[in-house]
């Protein structure tokens, strides 16, 4: 872009605005904003008429970057300017709004589009399902889709998929497979991107074999599997427990000429950490490095959860170790996975060296860290440390868990400290969390030595409210368990 810039300013005759909105498209496409809305200035002080096209590219640019308020101030900039808005430019900053999660905002540029008398075509509407699915308004999302195919618009695979995908992520099979026909009465022929979420749908519900079977009429008709319909027929695999079936997959897109990716490798460490097989877990990460695929911190951490979940510790903190010796940055779930286990080890030291270790590397702990360290402190008795993190994680606005209230409660009740004890609970209570038997029971005998009788009564109403609920939560356990068997 360095040399078409000196062209430009090179150029005889001064640059026309189709000039202009070429270079303006060319920066924005790497991503160069600055240069982009200089080059719109120059434009506005040349006295060239400037149109919506050059506009729009610096618009896209900055809604992919999520700063749809700036979008809209170029929108605003564009009509000082006199610059009539087309439909591409609507729909562009519907798209941002829609990414951003903020539908409402969408849909007013939708009905403003329609106001001025704007025609929406099949993309704007892809865009307003898309995000309806994304909301989870998917009841909305139809009606659209319908009111598209009474207006006779061109409806293509890609507004139908919008749509299918969005009943797919959700579990509603029935829904995604009868739009999947009423595309095909319509003579709209499925995509790879389709059968990609069809088949990742059918994979969450543990339909494998209906995914399975999906795939093959897909190759039947033509079609040619990707990457993500790989990734999503392995990751159906895993959670369905067919563990070698899955790596057996993987081989097959090796053959196939595509390459398995980080996700595909992650998902495959991720169920084989899950079903014990750590050294084969190990293996994978090192066949991941030998291939040059880097892996994410998600990978690192998916093999650290593994190490600590099968009380392999030790095998986690190497893990660690080698990742801070090839300068590879862990995140906070990286270190909560190992100061959880040293917790439940009752190896407090471990913890604190672990947790010192955080700090220096400046990775900021989260609410579950603090939860974490109070729970493993109480476990360990250690009532200073467990009360100096409770008045940290308050102090940065985290709240504790039902747990940790109750591991601090109890604590402090043994270290004879009642009314702090006391006020731990009155505030637990306050904010709808929910006490265990035995707290509830001290609070009861002390209610009733007190002659409390109105305490009593309450504390007695809500153990049983507790011990019900978690009847109900015993029996639904039951229910599911044999249900699976």
């Amino acid at each position: 872009m360095e040399d078409a810039h000196q062209l430009f300013d090179e150029m005889a005759s001064p640059p026309d605005v189709v000039t202009y909105g070429i270079m303006v498209h060319g920066y924005c496409a790497i991503g160069d904003l600055e240069t982009a809305l200089k080059l719109l200035s120059e434009m506005a002080t040349r006295g060239l008429e400037l149109n919506p096209v050059a506009y729009t590219s610096v618009i896209a640019l900055l809604c992919d970057n999520g700063q749809v308020s700036d979008a809209v101030r170029i929108v605003e900039d564009m009509v000082v300017h006199g610059v009539v808005l087309d439909a591409v430019v609507f729909t562009t900053v519907m798209s941002g709004f829609c990414r951003k999660g903020d539908l409402a905002a969408a849909r007013n540029w939708f009905d403003e589009m329609q106001k001025r008398g704007l025609a929406a075509d099949g993309v704007t509407y892809t865009v307003l399902i898309n995000g309806l699915c994304q909301a989870g308004d998917l009841k909305e999302a139809e009606r659209v889709l319908q009111e598209i195919e009474k207006k006779g618009l061109d409806v293509d695979a890609v507004t139908y998929t919008a749509l299918i995908d969005g009943y797919c992520k959700v579990g509603k099979m029935t829904e995604a497979f009868l739009v999947h026909n009423r595309m095909v009465q319509k003579r709209v022929t499925p995509n790879v991107v389709t059968y990609t979420a069809l088949s990742d749908g059918l994979c969450k519900q543990g339909d494998v074999q209906a995914a399975n079977e999906l795939l093959h009429d897909m190759c039947n008709k033509g079609l040619e599997l990707n990457v993500f319909t790989y990734n999503s027929l392995i990751n159906g695999l895993c959670k369905a427990g067919n563990l070698e079936q899955a790596i057996r997959t993987m081989m097959d897109m090796d053959e196939a000429g595509l390459k398995p990716d980080v996700y595909t490798y992650t998902t495959i460490i991720g169920a084989l950490c899950q079903s014990g097989e750590l050294d084969r877990a190990h293996n994978l990460l090192q066949e991941m490095l030998d291939k040059g695929i880097k892996p994410t911190i998600v990978t690192y951490n998916v093999l650290m959860n593994g190490f600590c979940m099968s009380g392999r510790v030790e095998g986690g903190k190497r893990l660690l170790d080698w990742m801070l010796e090839k300068n590879i940055r862990p995140n906070t779930t990286t270190y909560n996975s190992l100061m959880k286990q040293y917790c439940i080890d009752k190896n407090m030291k471990s913890t604190t060296e672990i947790y010192k270790g955080m700090c220096s590397q400046e990775v900021p702990p989260n609410e579950n860290t603090y939860n974490i360290l109070i729970k493993g402190h109480c476990k360990a008795r250690n009532m200073k440390e467990a009360l100096y993190f409770h008045s940290e994680m308050i102090e940065k606005g985290f709240r504790l868990t039902a747990s940790s209230y109750n591991s601090l409660i109890r604590l402090l009740n043994k270290k004879k400290k009642f009314i702090e004890a006391r006020s731990l609970f009155e505030k637990m209570r306050k904010e709808g969390l929910t006490a265990e038997p035995d707290v509830y029971n001290f609070y009861i005998d002390l209610s009733f030595n007190e002659d409390n009788l109105e305490s009593t009564l309450a504390f007695c109403d809500e153990l049983v409210e507790v011990t019900l609920m978690k009847s109900k939560a015993d029996m639904d356990d039951g229910f599911t368990e044999q249900h699976i068997k």
